[in-house]
């Protein structure tokens, strides 16, 4: 099976510097870590949050391999905690 068999609901990631705000836990889980109990936040998420920081417009657009227009997100929105 790929990817993650045991506990594929839910995942961490830690983010250092960049000007964001920091010192805080955005999330949480079930009492065995299995599932998400408050504030889910997406790779999406993720992506668009650090897309803004950098100043790339979250609805900004490329073109695939046969020249069809795709967003850079596609499913994503800011993660508000970080940014200010």
């Amino acid at each position: 099976v790929d990817g993650r068999n045991h506990w594929p609901f839910v995942m961490s990631a830690l983010l250092a510097g960049g000007g964001f705000r920091h010192g805080q836990v955005i999330g949480s889980t079930e009492r065995d870590a299995g599932h998400i109990k408050e504030r889910p936040v997406t790779p999406g998420d993720l992506a668009a949050t650090i897309y803004h920081h950098l100043g790339v417009p979250i609805d900004q657009t490329y073109s695939d391999f046969r020249g069809r227009p795709r967003n850079i997100i596609d499913e994503g929105k800011m993660i508000s905690e970080l940014v200010g």
